[in-house]
């Protein structure tokens, strides 16, 4: 009993620094969503839904799954703006030029539908609703 009660305790600690982070960085990007802080926050997102999985016997089932949904939904969206990011490093602007405006178009269209997602995230703490639905302890 006395290992499980410390191996529980380390997986509340993991979980919390993972999600402080992972709130850090939605934070970040609703300043800048620029290449590099798009990168970061799906990082922290794989990251953060690692430690769900990992620790999944420790937290509530039906949160978890709650909480898995609305990551899958952020990272289909900064999958669209990744993978416009990782092209328009690729092309010059004289051979494509056309192709490239095309593309900063369709991001900044994924870029304002991330921004408004990441305003409600960040005006509803969603991070305290989380560590209080995870049943995590205060940081």
């Amino acid at each position: 009993m006395k290992n499980s009660a410390a191996i529980r305790d380390y997986a509340i600690e993991q979980m919390n620094r993972l999600l402080t982070n992972l709130a850090f960085q939605i934070h970040r990007t609703s300043k800048s969503s620029g290449p590099e802080e798009i990168h970061d926050f799906r990082v922290s997102i794989r990251r953060f839904s690692q430690g769900l999985q990992v620790f999944s016997s420790f937290l509530p089932k039906w949160q978890v799954k709650k909480i898995k949904r609305l990551l899958k939904e952020l990272m289909q969206l900064t999958s669209e703006i990744r993978n416009r990011d990782i092209t328009l490093e690729f092309l010059t602007e004289e051979d494509h030029d056309e192709y490239r405006r095309r593309l900063e178009r369709e991001r900044a269209s994924y870029q304002r539908r991330f921004s408004s997602m990441v305003r409600r995230w960040s005006a509803s703490d969603f991070s305290v609703k989380w560590r209080s639905g995870l049943a995590l302890q205060p940081v």
